[in-house]
């Protein structure tokens, strides 16, 4: 007890700026100690990142395989047909489909782009294939109402 009323003297004995100094040396030195902390914590996890986990030696074991060799892909036929009929731009469609012939009016080159401008009222046929043998079966109106008919009774059963 004698200690607590030594400390009730001493602070009373202190003007109001030198209570408010001491406290403020007080916070100063805890700010001080907690900056300390801190950057002690920090160079802690500096040296942990540093450390090469098992997860990341793994990653780099996959980053060194895929640099030696090229990375295949293993298409089935269906996925080889798709590809090679892939038409990926309005060129491709064009030389594909080979009918017709764009004429441009003018081709303009800005940065990287060709930007050509399409004349759409005189397209060039280039080839056109007339095969005579093509046999045309038409449906007389009569069958083709009676199919839809058939549909209709069709519908109503299953809904």
């Amino acid at each position: 007890m004698k200690i607590l009323t030594e400390t009730w003297e001493f602070f009373k004995t202190l003007n109001f700026i030198d209570i408010i100094f001491f406290f403020a040396v007080v916070i100063l030195l805890v700010l001080i100690v907690t900056l300390i902390y801190f950057i002690k914590i920090n160079n802690e996890e500096e040296t942990e990142v540093g450390e090469e986990t098992a997860e990341m030696k793994i990653v780099k074991e996959i980053k060194n395989n895929m640099k030696n060799e090229e990375p295949t892909i293993h298409f089935t036929d269906y996925e080889k047909d798709q590809e090679d009929k892939a038409i990926i731009s309005y060129d491709e469609l064009l030389h594909k489909n080979s009918n017709y012939e764009l004429n441009y009016e003018t081709e303009e080159m800005h940065d990287d782009l060709l930007v050509k401008k399409v004349n759409l009222d005189d397209l060039v046929n280039r080839k056109v294939e007339v095969n005579p043998n093509v046999n045309v079966r038409v449906i007389s109106f009569a069958r083709e109402e009676a199919f839809l008919e058939a549909l209709k009774r069709l519908q109503k059963e299953l809904g």
